[in-house]
């Protein structure tokens, strides 16, 4: 086999096994995803979140919830009240999200989401990130909080998870 094909052979490989997403159980933070990918896993793991059971899709956002968002939110339980709040229930079961390109600045990014709630709603979110300097994350990137933002028919003012 001469190296054009390997190369060839390597290419599609390369591509196939970064274009095939990885279960949702396995995805973790890691310095390979960016702002907006982290951002699409905990919409999509919310979205489904009794996949495969209750509170799953909980959990798996909370993998990604920075440690100083921890230091507030607390414990996984604390952090599911929170989420199940009317302020960001809509995120749970939602039909769809549409994110805006991620702002970066240094080591801070911050994406606008617009969600349509199961029941239709649409609502708006600024999700605020960034990059870990140090410990078991150091170079991923993580949420910081996630903001309500007010919307048109008087929505609750914006509040930090």
């Amino acid at each position: 086999m001469g190296p054009r094909r390997l190369f060839w052979i390597w290419a599609v490989f390369a591509t196939l096994t970064v274009a095939l997403p990885l279960r949702a159980e396995e995805v973790m933070p890691s310095p390979a995803l960016s702002p907006q990918q982290v951002v699409k896993f905990q919409l999509d793991s919310l979205r489904q979140n009794d996949e495969p059971a209750p509170n799953t899709g909980i959990e798996r956002s909370f993998r990604f919830a920075s440690p100083s968002n921890k230091e507030v939110t607390g414990p996984l339980e604390h952090f599911a009240e929170l989420v199940r709040s009317p302020a960001y229930a809509p995120l749970l079961y939602s039909l769809g999200a549409d994110l805006t390109q991620a702002e970066v600045s240094d080591d801070q990014a911050r994406i606008f989401v617009r969600v349509t709630s199961a029941s239709g709603s649409v609502l708006s979110y600024m999700f605020l990130l960034s990059r870990q300097k140090e410990g078991e994350y150091r170079d991923c990137w993580m949420t910081d909080g996630v903001i309500r933002m007010q919307d048109q028919e008087g929505a609750p003012k914006p509040v930090t998870i």
